[in-house]
């Protein structure tokens, strides 16, 4: 056996850990074995127990999600008090980097096939639980611990321990160090970035939960709130969404050149749902006056007693998601129903109960004048909105955002409104685009999906960016022919079916169109000619 060494700089120790030569099944039980039990207790800032450590072979459970994935150390282990992570070891293809992988939603579980595509290209992989086992935000609820993991603590510190962990196993450290994740993996991103810069050199955060305390409400709340009439039924039903969508697109979709039902920036169309009000009686193809105001409403976000704007709405050209919001059949939408919804959510963010109400309040009984001021409460544990990156750029580190503009979980306007801050406080543009670059996905929903092209090569943007000191000013974003949703189970003729990460570089038979996506503020337009489904079509649009 040959001695690896494993050191714990804080405190000038040097703590020897002995597993067997090479990466083999031996070194691996070694990382849980009772003599290194202690070194692992030490590292500082998260002290860590190795619950189990076994070699995972080839091709995992041999189901068509794990189906290509490499021979791995399979690491499960725990930080104090409550910390669950999961690492993965390449043991025969380690590409000497290290990539830790976002959750989503409450997490609580591990959420491995999301950084899947990175470990089938030989990272060291890691995902966290956040603190808590188990679905839903309940967990928040008079649970100081809870709420500190949740909102920072748990992604530093399972990066401090999956590193000393990856130190161990090879007998030295990763070359690089990476993150990626999207929506509550995103927010991860964003607090790494502003309160952890010297854990990751490279960040990719997509869709990021910049406000968590004020994002439910001011967001997802609003506008099915706004569609209640005086007796709670709903006012517009989503049966006339398509009529939205449709009169939008007619007055918006040809200004990027090209009529193709994708807006390549939806704050370019004014469109004015005035336009589609029923002159006279009531019809199924157009707006009553109160239903154009929601419409008109959901659009502008909300407002208080002054007129003054609290956040952001949604874009022209999303009505297609505006499903959970509005409801339909005269129910209300899944935004303010059932026990995940929006009082829990909120109710755990926030830290207390809504307008004197002392159990899960309805959404309806958030009070748009007083409750605001009560969010700041808890912003310092769960926001990323603090544009103030110097602490990052001066330890070299890069940062991609993304989000889709029609997201309907995340105001996709809030990433630009956070990208243009933190250039104004980063000293402009030039100061800026050295080591922060935002892309806006036409059409594209929540993390994924979308009629636009949501599948984009994100690591290999990032490791160039890193490694080869080229900026991505472009990317390719592609539009699956199979919308893919890791490990979600799907019944297809009767049989139940997996769909994983897709692989890059990606298949021709995979996707059925890609264009450029530039990075803001530039746009994408059609050049005139040529097949629109090709990327040589599109051009950076004039300023």
């Amino acid at each position: 056996m040959i001695r690896h060494v494993f050191a714990i700089a804080a405190m000038g120790l040097a703590t020897a850990i002995q597993p067997a030569r090479g990466q083999d099944s031996a070194a691996c039980a070694a990382l849980a074995s009772s003599a290194n039990a202690y070194a692992f207790l030490q590292i500082v800032d998260a002290p860590t127990t190795v619950l189990s450590a076994k070699i995972v072979p080839a091709g995992g459970n041999g189901s068509i999600v794990e189906a290509d994935l490499p021979e791995i150390c399979r690491v499960e282990g725990q930080i104090a008090p409550y910390i669950g992570f999961n690492l993965r070891l390449p043991t025969k293809s380690w590409n000497g980097k290290f990539m830790m992988g976002g959750c989503g939603g409450p997490c609580g579980t591990f959420m491995d096939d999301r950084i899947d595509p990175a470990l089938v290209r030989g990272y060291a992989v890691v995902v966290t639980d956040m603190g808590h086992k188990g679905p839903g935000f309940q967990f928040m609820l008079n649970n100081p611990q809870g709420q500190i993991d949740f909102g920072f603590r748990a992604t530093h510190v399972t990066a401090v321990a999956a590193k000393e962990l990856i130190a161990a196993f090879y007998g030295k450290r990763a070359e690089r160090n990476y993150y990626w994740g999207c929506s509550t993996g995103g927010r991860q991103g964003m607090v790494s970035a502003q309160r952890f810069p010297e854990d990751f050199e490279g960040i990719i955060a997509g869709a990021p939960v910049w406000n968590q305390t004020g994002n439910n409400p001011f967001f997802n709340a609003w506008g099915a709130i706004q569609n209640l009439d005086k007796d709670g039924k709903p006012i517009l039903d989503a049966a006339k969404l398509p009529l939205v969508h449709g009169a939008v697109m007619k007055a918006c979709d040809a200004m990027d050149g090209l009529a193709d039902g994708i807006l390549q920036d939806p704050r370019r169309c004014a469109w004015d749902p005035k336009e589609l009000q029923c002159q006279g009686r009531a019809r199924s193809d157009c707006l009553t006056a109160a239903e154009a105001d929601v419409v008109r409403k959901i659009y502008t976000g909300p407002i208080d007693a002054r007129g003054h704007r609290l956040f952001f709405g949604m874009v022209r050209g999303s009505e297609d998601q505006w499903g959970s919001w509005i409801g339909a059949d005269g129910r209300s939408g899944a935004a303010i129903a059932g026990p995940d919804g929006f009082a829990s959510t909120t109710i755990g963010f926030a830290g207390y109960s809504l307008s004197g109400v002392t159990d899960f309040a309805p959404a309806r009984d958030f009070d748009y004048q007083r409750d605001p001021a009560r969010l700041g409460l808890k912003e310092y544990i769960f926001n990323a909105q603090n544009p103030d990156l110097r602490r990052y750029k001066n330890a070299g580190g890069k940062l991609i955002v993304y989000t889709g503009w029609h997201d309907a979980s995340i105001p996709p306007e809030q990433a630009v409104d956070y990208y243009d801050t933190a250039t104004r406080t980063m000293g402009g543009p030039t100061a800026t685009t050295d080591f922060f670059r935002l892309f806006l996905l036409p059409a594209v929903n929540h993390c994924r999906y979308g009629f636009g092209g949501a599948e984009v090569d994100w690591i290999t943007a990032l490791e160039n960016w890193v490694e080869k000191g080229q900026a991505p000013d472009q990317v390719i974003a592609h539009h699956m022919i199979e919308e893919p949703y890791p490990s979600v189970p799907r019944d297809v003729d009767g049989a139940t079916s997996y769909t994983r990460a897709p692989r890059h570089p990606l298949k021709p038979g995979d996707f059925d169109r890609a264009r450029p996506v530039y990075a803001y503020p530039d746009v994408a337009a059609y050049a005139g000619s040529g097949d629109p489904s090709k990327p040589e079509s599109w051009r950076k649009a004039p300023r």
